[in-house]
């Protein structure tokens, strides 16, 4: 008769079972923690896109309210906008602000942020002076809005005539101050070197826009079609 085995586990087969079992804990516990990455870096992602989505539009509803106001000069026709290849500045109808009347002074430039170390797209917004030559108010205010954070470079470019005798074009610099381009493209590159799609904004002037005046006189007349 030889004796009865007794029932149960070797202690190697004890050690392979908690390796095993380590082992799946290890898999297990990378597959969820590469999905909670995951979930976080397109959860961020969406928030950016949203963010950059509400500055653009905000931005777009600016620009559609562009108001063609003239600088005080009595020698010359020159309307309150500067297009520059990176900053743009214009005049809005929207008023600086909730308690406040009257016209707005608008900047847009790209600006660098010390304490975050980005650079963001940022607009300023200050009460327009009927008497004011230039936009320098903007310069003296510290209020901004953040439209677009992160971003690498921002590119103006504009499209028009020169006079009421040349077809219009896109210019990357709008030197005409006697006249108001009839759109403005914007593309923004961001940090990583990538490129958002382009924003196009027609500007909604109607006749008035083509006015001329001098310390003399005043003389109307619509433009050219484009």
């Amino acid at each position: 008769m030889s004796p009865r085995r007794q029932g149960g586990f070797t202690l190697i087969e004890l050690v392979v079972a908690m390796a095993i079992l380590g082992t799946m804990l290890v898999l297990l516990y990378s597959g969820l923690s590469f999905a909670l990455r995951s979930w976080d870096a397109g959860d961020a992602n969406g928030r950016r896109t949203a963010d950059r989505r509400i500055g653009e539009n905000f931005l777009i509803r600016e620009m559609t309210e562009i108001f063609p106001m003239r600088w005080k000069d009595p020698m010359e026709v020159r309307f309150a906008f500067e297009g520059r290849a990176h900053h743009l500045r214009f005049v809005s109808s929207r008023p600086a602000g909730i308690a406040q009347g009257g016209l707005a002074l608008v900047g847009v430039d790209v600006e660098d942020d010390a304490k975050d170390r980005t650079r963001n797209l940022v607009m300023r917004r200050v009460m327009a002076d009927p008497d004011a030559a230039d936009f320098s108010p903007l310069e003296r205010t510290d209020e901004r809005s953040v439209l677009v954070e992160d971003v690498g470079a921002v590119t103006f470019s504009y499209f028009g005539a020169e006079n009421d005798f040349t077809d219009p074009r896109w210019y990357d610099e709008w030197t005409f101050p006697s006249r108001m381009p009839a759109m403005v493209r914007m593309r923004i590159k961001t940090s990583d070197g990538g490129m958002l799609p382009d924003m196009l904004v027609k500007l909604m002037l109607g006749e008035e826009a083509g006015c001329l005046e001098n310390a003399l006189q005043r003389q109307c007349r619509p433009r050219r079609p484009s």
